[in-house]
């Protein structure tokens, strides 16, 4: 898992990605390997972009936790929630960048995360996995 770290490649995301808004937080999920993307003409910073995310063989994760949501300890827990869904969930999100936008703290839990990014993964039900077995 690479993570997002400056504007331009958030930029990129945000530029060329699918948007879903759920009741909690937004994503942006950007599928490098979907036809319709390869077919597009880039400029020559963003195809620099383009290449640096491809060369993560997993997947592409950024976050971004606004200070409306709460204080410091409650905004890392919730990056910590994101961060162990695409850990449990890694198979389902290869060769994807995907960018988490928190928006609401009521009802947000980690079950609401997953049940939210599964609904707009298209997976029915959770796999059988144990965090930390």
């Amino acid at each position: 898992m690479k993570a997002l770290k400056n504007k331009a490649e958030f930029d990129f995301v945000y530029k060329y990605s699918r948007k879903y808004y759920g009741e909690c937080f937004h994503s942006y999920i950007l599928t490098f390997s979907h036809p319709s993307f390869k077919e597009k003409s880039f400029s020559f910073r963003e195809r620099k972009i383009y290449l640096d995310l491809l060369e993560c063989r997993d997947f592409c994760v950024g976050l971004s936790v606004s200070k409306k949501i709460g204080n410091a300890p409650m905004r890392n827990k919730i990056k910590r929630w994101f961060r162990a869904f695409c850990r449990l969930y890694q198979e389902m999100l290869c060769n994807k960048a995907i960018i988490f936008v928190a928006k609401k703290i009521e009802g947000l839990s980690y079950k609401s995360i997953e049940k939210e990014m599964l609904k707009i993964l298209g997976e029915k039900t959770p796999p059988l996995k144990q965090v930390g077995s």
